[in-house]
Parts: structure tokens; C-alpha cells; sequence
């Protein structure tokens, strides 16, 4: 696997925020496609073209030996992923769900079966035995949930095909795919690629309480469904596992604390500024993130959690950047994929200031403060804008060493 092809998920990620940008700007400009054609688009690059591609990249390259790559044919599943991607870019902002998005969708599934069942299967093979490590173990955790979560869309698409797509049992199916792959699939890959880079560079990390971390995570992940459906009108019927879930999560996030080098912060300040900010704003993000989610189990948060939305969309983004994003950002500067220059760091900190800014602002306007929308609109031009000379970095250090 090519280190440059990173350049390709970051391509995904600017489409992201491009489209995002757009989708704040619609009480000012005319949208040239539908509004919810763009959120669907927006959303499934998200997961499938920056997340997906990024972590088949950071992991192949982290767990698998360069013979396991080529057997395995990664290399091909990787640029299969991203025709697929493409093509469920373009179908979904076009016309949404139809029968070229399914199809294109139906490929992409097929694609991640694929991925699972290979990466899995080699990582059991490696001959350092990688697969006892519980770094892996979240990793290995989180693409199971991943493969079950798919299994969600073919019950959405058959309430939707049946008049149902208003009903409660439609929206639940739907919440519950979304904490899976979100709460699931994709953090779980980012915890388990976060504490193989803490091991790799050297730190001690306390085993005995990552084990505790882990077991109590993993007891949390599926009863935690039911603290997403806590707005519904059931909701007495699933307040007792969202009771457990919150439990069961704080206490795995003390023990996320304790396993955590104890010189953590000493060895982040000699790293590199970027990888750095990265880390400490994974770390602080996770943790926030994981207590929301876990105090929207009380009765008094639930306003907040279910039916004020832009508290909902910044929780959103700090699951899915915050807590998932910038560990691939870090390991990205980490693996030296991109070369670090005045370009590249002003990228890094014009992203995350950006990021920081517009979740203050969902939050000021989710609690009734003061709000400004055509600062949100900056803010995330920001973010894209961030991505963009990120890209322009390395574009640049590529000319270079063609130029040598």
C-alpha cells in the first residue's frame, strides 16, 4: 500500500466539508442539487469514503506484513473502494436514495465484507501473533460491529418501501445503524489504532486496566442503543438497559484514564506540534463525547440529546471528528505520510481551530445564546480550507521530489 494514496481519503474528507459547507449556506445561496440528496451524499462519504478508506490504509500498513498485503490483495480492494465511493458521491447527490445509490451501496458492502473477512483472517495469521494484543482486539471488536450494522439498511430499505419511513421503528433501526458504525465500528478502530501507537512508540500503557477498559466497553456497545432511542415514545420500555449502558460506559472511561501512560503528556511535548494537538484533541474529545453520551440517560438531558438539533449535529461531529478523525490525522503525521512544512501545520491548526469554533457555536444556538450562522458557514469553509492546504503540502512535496 502507497503511503501518497492517503491524498485520496483527504480528497474524500475536503468533499465532505465542501458539501457541509454548503448544506449551512442554503438560507443564503440556491442549492443546484436537493438539500436532502446533498445531506445523504454528505453523510455516506463521510463513512465510507473518508473513515473507510483512511482505516484500510492505517491498517494494512500497522498490523499486516508486506506478503499479507499483496496476497490479500489490498491494493485492489482499496482502489475498488474508491470507484465505488465515487459513484456513491455522485448517484446519492443526484438523486438520493435510488437505484444507482443501492447499487452503488450493495457494492460497497460487498467490498467491506471482503475487507473484514481478509483482515481479520491475516491478522490471525501474523507471525509476531498480533492478534492476542488488545489493541487489536478493539480493532478486530469494532469490524465485527461494523459487519453487524450492516445488516440494519436492509430492514431500513423495506420500512421505507412499505410508506414507513416516518415511523417509529423506521427511525429506530436507523439510530441504532448510526450508533454502531459510529459508536461501534468506528471507534473502536480509532481506540484500538490510538493505544497500538502509544505501545509502538514505547509508553507503558497499563494493561491490566486497557483489559477492564475493553470488557466494559464491549458490555456497554449494544445495550448503548437504547440511550438513542430514549426521545421515542417507548422510551420507558428501553430506560433501564440506557440506565446500564450509562453505568457500564463511565466506568470504562475511568479506566480509559488509568491505563493511559503516566507520562502521556511528557512524551506529546516532544513530538511534533501537530500530532500533538491531534492526540490531546482526541483525548478530549473522546471523553466528553463518551460523558454526553452517557448523561443523556437523565431525564433532563433528553431535550438536549433528542430534539434540539444542533446540539444533536455537534455531537455528531465530535463523535466522528473529534473522537474518531483526528486519530487518523495524527497517525497520518505520525507514519510521515505527509511531510510537516508552514502549509501542512497551518492546515492542521486552521482545521482544528475551525472545528473548536463551530462546535461552540451548534452549542451557543442548541442553548439559546447568541449565534451567528454566517460564522458557521466560516467555520466550516475553515475546516475545508484546512483540508485543502493539507493536500496543496504534500501535492507540493511530491513536485519536489520529482523535480531532485
Amino acid at each position: 500500500m502507497k503511503g501518497k494514496w492517503y491524498e485520496i481519503s483527504l480528497l474524500f474528507f475536503l468533499a465532505v466539508a465542501l458539501i457541509g459547507t454548503l448544506l449551512r449556506s442554503v438560507s443564503y445561496v440556491g442549492l443546484p442539487l436537493e438539500y436532502m440528496n446533498l445531506v445523504h451524499a454528505h453523510s455516506h462519504v463521510a463513512f465510507q469514503g473518508w473513515i473507510y478508506t483512511i482505516m484500510i490504509l492505517l491498517l494494512t500498513k500497522t498490523f499486516l506484513t508486506k506478503d499479507q498485503i499483496q496476497k490479500g490483495r489490498y491494493v485492489l480492494q482499496f482502489k475498488l473502494s474508491v470507484a465505488v465511493v465515487i459513484g456513491v458521491l455522485i448517484s446519492f447527490a443526484m438523486k438520493g436514495y435510488g437505484l444507482y445509490s443501492i447499487v452503488f451501496s450493495t457494492l460497497f458492502q460487498i467490498l467491506n465484507y471482503w475487507f473484514i473477512y481478509r483482515f481479520i483472517s491475516d491478522t490471525r495469521q501474523h507471525p509476531l501473533r498480533l492478534e492476542k494484543t488488545t489493541s487489536l482486539r478493539f480493532i478486530i471488536t469494532g469490524l465485527w460491529l461494523g459487519a453487524i450494522s450492516t445488516l440494519l439498511p436492509f430492514g431500513i430499505g423495506a420500512l421505507s418501501a412499505r410508506g414507513l419511513g416516518n415511523s417509529e421503528v423506521y427511525q429506530s433501526m436507523v439510530y441504532s445503524f448510526l450508533h454502531l458504525q459510529y459508536n461501534g465500528w468506528f471507534l473502536f478502530v480509532a481506540i484500538g489504532l490510538f493505544f497500538h501507537f502509544l505501545e509502538s512508540s514505547g509508553l507503558k500503557v497499563d494493561q491490566k486496566h486497557l483489559k477492564r477498559f475493553y470488557v466494559l466497553f464491549v458490555l456497554a456497545v449494544i445495550p448503548a442503543i437504547s440511550l438513542s432511542l430514549l426521545g421515542m415514545d417507548f422510551a420507558d420500555a428501553v430506560r433501564v438497559p440506557a440506565f446500564l449502558a450509562a453505568a457500564l460506559t463511565i466506568a470504562a472511561l475511568v479506566f480509559f484514564v488509568l491505563a493511559l501512560p503516566k507520562n502521556l503528556l511528557a512524551y506529546l511535548s516532544d513530538q511534533e506540534i501537530v500530532v500533538r494537538l491531534f492526540i490531546l484533541g482526541f483525548l478530549s474529545s473522546f471523553i466528553l463525547k463518551t460523558t454526553l453520551q452517557s448523561l443523556s440517560a437523565l431525564p433532563y438531558f433528553e431535550a438536549y440529546a433528542f430534539f434540539n438539533k444542533p446540539i444533536v449535529i455537534a455531537y455528531l461531529h465530535l463523535s466522528l471528528i473529534g473522537a474518531v478523525s483526528l486519530v487518523f490525522l495524527a497517525l497520518i503525521v505520525h507514519h510521515k505520510w505527509i511531510k510537516i512544512n508552514a502549509l501542512s501545520r497551518a492546515g492542521s491548526f486552521l482545521f482544528l481551530l475551525c472545528f473548536v469554533f463551530t462546535e461552540i457555536l451548534l452549542a451557543a444556538r442548541g442553548l439559546g445564546q447568541i449565534f451567528s450562522q454566517i460564522f458557521l458557514i466560516l467555520g466550516s469553509a475553515g475546516m475545508a480550507m484546512g483540508i485543502l492546504l493539507k493536500i496543496f503540502s504534500s501535492t507540493l512535496k511530491n513536485k519536489a521530489h520529482g523535480r531532485i
